[in-house]
């Protein structure tokens, strides 16, 4: 049987501490169904040793891409130039601050894509690191009880779900559509795209082990706030029309009964990361962050990730 073909793109912005371990753990996959056949990894305007440690990889790996911008350019339009090169069946993107833990991991979603006619786009699921910090605590708890609201909401068929850090992508998507400038929330505009007129064009990858790394620090809660919390919604109202909202309600009901579900689990990193989403949300991070779809970096979360 012919095996499917992938493409995996790496948009990469200063991820000198990750983006080797991202590589080994991607390099690692098993590929029984599929054949690899490049990763192109687009670096945006980095200022750190990110290109040089790709350079590395490059010279090693002849299949392996290194796109330099000089300039940022954002991550949406890095993206752009990805789906542009990228001519397999399927693409696969990461962001380059996460890691894949077991050999399996691009296996379990080309699975689910291959299973599923009607599905065009596959999101990976995730496990925040362990934190050291009080804050990081707060981060990590914010993270598993919200996810613990969207994997109920409609059966994880939801926008919230498609975080972002893993998309595979079938050609037919990719190669329809490319990231208008100014894009800040490239995952919801993705999901959009692929449910738009298909409500069963997303699913999501609940086996994957693939892990992140939560912020940790104040100034970073405010940073990412300014963005997940105001930039992200404006900025999918202007494409796509306020309508598009109604995708973007978590009904307060499932919230509610997740935050009572780790408040039991965790009670004072539970009232601690509700504190820091009500702050966030009263006192915005006005000086920040997005634009032209670029945003301020969240220094803490781009720690390297090691198992």
């Amino acid at each position: 049987m012919k095996k499917t073909t992938l493409t995996v793109g790496i948009a990469a912005y200063n991820e000198e501490r990750n983006i080797g371990h991202l590589l080994n753990s991607i390099l690692k996959q098993r590929q029984e169904i599929f054949n690899l056949e490049q990763i192109i990894v687009a670096c945006d305007g980095c200022t750190d040793n990110t290109v040089i440690i790709v350079q590395k990889y490059a010279k090693k790996y002849s299949f392996i891409k290194l796109l330099n911008e000089t300039e940022r350019i954002g991550k949406s339009l890095a993206l752009n130039k990805i789906y542009t090169l990228a001519s397999s069946d399927f693409l696969l993107t990461f962001d380059a601050d996460v890691l894949l833990e077991r050999n399996i991991e691009i296996e379990l979603m080309i699975k689910e894509i291959l299973s599923r006619s009607q599905v065009d786009l596959v999101g990976g699921k995730f496990i925040p690191v362990k934190q050291k910090t009080i804050m990081g605590n707060f981060g990590v708890i914010s993270y598993l009880s919200f996810e613990d609201a969207f994997l109920r909401l409609h059966n994880g068929n939801n926008i919230f779900a498609l975080v972002g850090l893993a998309s595979l992508i079938r050609k037919g998507l990719y190669k329809k559509f490319l990231y208008p400038k100014g894009t800040i929330s490239d995952q919801n505009y993705l999901y959009v795209m692929a449910t738009k007129d298909n409500r069963h064009g997303f699913t999501l990858a609940r086996k994957t082990h693939i892990y992140l790394r939560t912020v940790s620090t104040f100034n970073d809660w405010r940073i990412l706030g300014a963005r997940s919390v105001i930039a992200d919604k404006e900025n999918i109202a202007y494409f796509f029309g306020n309508e598009i909202l109604e995708k973007y309600s978590m009904p307060k009901k499932i919230y509610f009964i997740s935050l009572v579900k780790w408040f039991f689990k965790s009670p004072f990193y539970s009232l601690g990361s509700l504190a820091m989403n009500i702050f966030i949300r009263l006192f915005p991070y006005k000086k920040n962050i997005v634009k032209n779809g670029m945003w301020k970096l969240a220094v803490s979360s781009k720690e390297a990730i090691e198992l």
